[in-house]
């Protein structure tokens, strides 16, 4: 095929890229309708591992060939601009916001599937696990709901640093710092505005979302930075034209959808893109290869799709309904408008972006990326910005946002290089723009008070006594994932009721066992109140470690599990 534009297109290829999707979409559609639950899940315990690492390593393959295309179009001043602005994300990530966990448990369970995915090679939750010479034995798994990249992303740093706490945020810091500079690329390759690329990159660093979730150990960062490298892969080939480019965004997007459940969305953004930009290239047997690729390295996520899709996700009743959309339309609504979490100078910046004349296609797919990621968390039931710790939900909206910002930015700048004003007015409004962040926006950015007090407390408590445990010591807790990441013997404490089972670990863990009564032995639901309860009476047990925050009392009691007990101590 001559690169850089379409060619007639034979029958003979329309024939054959059909017939291998029709082939792909037949053999996947057969494994997902013939393969029992158990079965399936099964499958994709061991088959979610191997299927990343291909992506990743095909991707960066890939990515390497499609990097030379785009160094034709990025000089040595853009080289300059995005490293200083990504370098400054960096450490604004690292100084500002409290570098801690803000979405409990997820972050742990992120952590425990990695040290699965790491050390088994198993995309699972651990149970019951051991640690023997330096790696986890699960002995009890269980597949877990969320997609699967951002733990195998960890798992990737685990094998290359070790098991260490830090790889999360280390992650996210980094992944801050990437999508500023992939901001900054994307605007250039779309709009080939070097002022509006350096504005929006600017303007997503100073989010003070981003900059809180990026001090976190939690997915949405990654899954925002995964949609904007779909995203500039297909610009790279709607400038390119080439076949490899066309790969580049098969294999990019098909990662993407991988990190959080609504990722599946950037799939019609992509597609618009290369509408809007290449739209001779969209009916080609070339684009029919490119849905083959996509089709077969996303096929592990529709078949994790399909054996999650009964999930409760934290409720009983509707998951998705319409008339959640009104209730968390009056939150997400104003959120931009006016609510601390998000300076309004970048709504009002992102608005002019909106209108201003003059600007290359591309637009409209910046804002069918936001109302996707915006709309689709109304229909949730606890998708407004207000609900727990959901704000981190908006992270997916900031990136088409500080795109339309930083078109605004550089239109407000041209008018002002127009029409010069006076130095004392420039300098009146930078102040005033920059006390606005610091009063409003930068308190927000260093709070350090949430809904996550008393978990985050547990896990302290849980983290500051996981090394005073004796050697081969086993612990029994509701979050056994966390105390394995720290090279701690754990399981379920639900295990415990089987009287078996605790028999056996006086057998098995010469160190001890030990009952963690934790975030869940205080909540008001009496089934997690009952289980600790439960725990606590079936052997005797002595206090040896205690800690009370506010109103949440936790502590680690070492069982004699060689005895029996029908009372409570």
């Amino acid at each position: 095929m001559i690169e850089g534009q379409a060619r007639t297109a034979s029958p003979r290829g329309f024939a054959a890229a059909g017939a291998a999707c029709a082939a792909v979409v037949g053999v996947l559609l057969a494994w997902l309708l013939l393969t029992p639950m158990p079965v399936l899940r099964a499958e994709l315990r061991v088959l979610q591992f191997w299927w990343l690492e291909a992506t990743v390593f095909v991707g960066l393959a890939v990515a390497g060939a499609v990097l030379g295309e785009l160094a034709r179009s990025i000089d040595r001043r853009d080289v300059v601009a995005l490293s200083v602005l990504a370098l400054a994300a960096i450490a604004l990530t690292l100084t500002l916001p409290r570098r801690t966990n803000r979405i409990f448990y997820d972050e742990q369970i992120y952590q425990n599937v990695a040290r699965n995915l790491a050390d088994a090679k198993r995309a699972q939750l651990c149970n019951d696990g051991a640690i023997r010479d330096g790696r986890l034995h699960c002995a009890a798994a269980e597949y877990n709901k969320q997609p699967y990249a951002f733990p195998h992303l960890i798992s990737l740093a685990y094998r290359g640093f070790g098991v260490r706490p830090s790889i999360p945020f280390a992650l996210n810091a980094a992944a801050m710092g990437l999508t500023v500079a992939l901001v900054y690329v994307l605007v250039v390759a779309l709009f080939d505005d070097r002022i509006a690329a350096f504005a929006a990159a600017l303007v997503l660093a100073l989010i003070p979302e981003q900059l809180v979730w990026s001090a976190s150990g939690a997915a949405e960062p990654w899954a925002s930075l995964a949609c904007i490298a779909a995203l500039l892969a297909a610009a790279c080939f709607s400038r390119s034209r080439s076949s490899t480019a066309l790969a580049g965004v098969a294999i990019a997007a098909a990662y993407a959808v991988q990190f959080r459940p609504e990722s599946l969305l950037i799939v019609p953004v992509v597609g618009l893109l290369v509408l809007q930009r290449a739209p001779e290239e969209v009916v080609t047997p070339r684009m029919l290869w490119a849905v083959v690729i996509f089709l077969a390295t996303s096929a592990l996520l529709f078949g994790h799709d399909v054996a999650v899709r009964n999930e409760g996700w934290g409720t009983s009743q509707e998951r998705m309904a319409l008339a959640f959309a009104i209730q968390n339309l009056r939150v997400n609504g104003w959120f931009f408008v006016h609510d601390p979490r998000f300076p309004v100078a970048f709504t009002l910046l992102a608005l002019v972006g909106c209108v201003v004349r003059g600007i290359p296609s591309g637009r409209l797919t910046m804002a069918t990326y936001f109302l996707l990621f915006f709309v689709v968390t109304l229909f949730f039931y606890a998708g407004s910005y207000d609900y727990g710790a959901d704000v981190r939900y908006s992270l997916m909206t900031n990136p088409p946002v500080a795109i339309f910002a930083g078109l605004g930015a550089a239109a407000v700048w041209r008018q002002v290089h127009a029409r010069p004003l006076p130095a004392i007015a420039v300098v009146v409004l930078a102040i005033v723009a920059a006390a606005q962040y610091l009063v409003v926006s930068l308190p927000v950015v260093r709070a350090t008070t949430d809904s996550a007090w008393a978990a985050r407390a547990d896990v302290d408590f849980a983290k500051s006594f996981a090394p005073k445990l004796p050697k081969d010591a086993y612990v029994l807790t509701h979050n056994p994932g966390m105390f394995q990441v720290w090279g701690v013997n754990a399981g379920q404490m639900s295990l415990a009721t089987d009287a078996r089972f605790l028999d056996e670990l006086a057998s098995r863990f010469g160190g001890g066992v030990y009952l963690h009564w934790n975030y869940w032995c205080n909540t008001d639901d009496p089934v997690h109140r009952a289980l600790c309860t439960q725990v606590r009476g079936l052997r005797p047990m002595s206090l040896t470690y205690e800690f009370r925050s506010g109103d949440q009392r936790f502590a680690f009691y070492r069982m004699d599990v060689s005895q029996r007990s029908h009372s409570n101590p």
